[in-house]
């Protein structure tokens, strides 16, 4: 208890100084109750202390307060506001929530080539769940160009990060020929990962089409 209150007072002490990062730290440390006693509410204020010195951490975390309706009143709008500007500086955690915000039309008004755009910046950075909106909508033609394709390279890149649902995707796409060369092999072998993982419809398909399920 004694390191973890020296620690928030460390921060204190810098964030008092000015120091954007300090202050966004010291907010988690009110969140989290890391060498001091949770409270939100302070937390959402050295949040916002943060973001105001432009801290991309400090922006997406008054983005989650507002989102979430922690240590402020809930507002989706503000929400959006603080994630874009930390989206903008790179944040892949940030980019997802716009994406998301834009496909569902939470606190911004509803844009699928906007949510298909931000998907692909998080996607790049190697967010799994992201790689497989930007294959989602290339399969679809759902913000983006139909491509099946460039469906497939990026269920591929979710299945090389160990995704289940990717793997049976790319297993799929394989077997049958579908935006890649057919290779059934191949595609034997991406299924098997995704059932060893206990993936359902992957074993379904192994054992509807006489396959063994490991």
């Amino acid at each position: 208890m004694d390191k973890e209150r020296n620690k928030a007072d460390s921060y204190r002490e810098a964030a008092y100084s000015g120091d954007a990062k300090a202050m966004n730290n010291l907010g988690v440390c009110y969140e989290r109750g890391v060498g001091v006693k949770v409270n939100l509410q302070q937390a959402f204020e050295w949040y916002m202390k943060a973001a105001l010195a432009d801290d991309v951490y400090g922006s997406y975390n008054v983005g989650e307060c507002y989102y979430h309706g922690k240590g402020v009143e809930k507002d989706l709008e503000k929400a959006f506001f603080w994630f874009l500007r930390a989206a903008q500086k790179g944040d892949m955690r940030s980019q997802v929530n716009v994406a998301n915000a834009y496909y569902l039309g939470q606190g911004t008004t509803a844009d699928h080539e906007k949510a298909y755009r931000w998907y692909r910046e998080a996607a790049w950075q190697g967010h799994v769940l992201a790689q497989k909106n930007v294959g989602a909508a290339h399969w679809n033609g759902d913000g983006a160009e139909k491509d099946i394709s460039e469906s497939a390279f990026w269920y591929e890149l979710a299945a090389q990060a160990g995704d289940a649902q990717a793997q049976f995707a790319i297993g799929w796409f394989n077997m049958t020929g579908t935006g890649v060369p057919q290779n059934e092999k191949k595609g034997l072998r991406w299924i098997h990962k995704a059932t060893a993982q206990g993936y359902q419809p992957a074993i379904d398909y192994c054992k509807e089409h006489g396959y063994k399920v490991y």
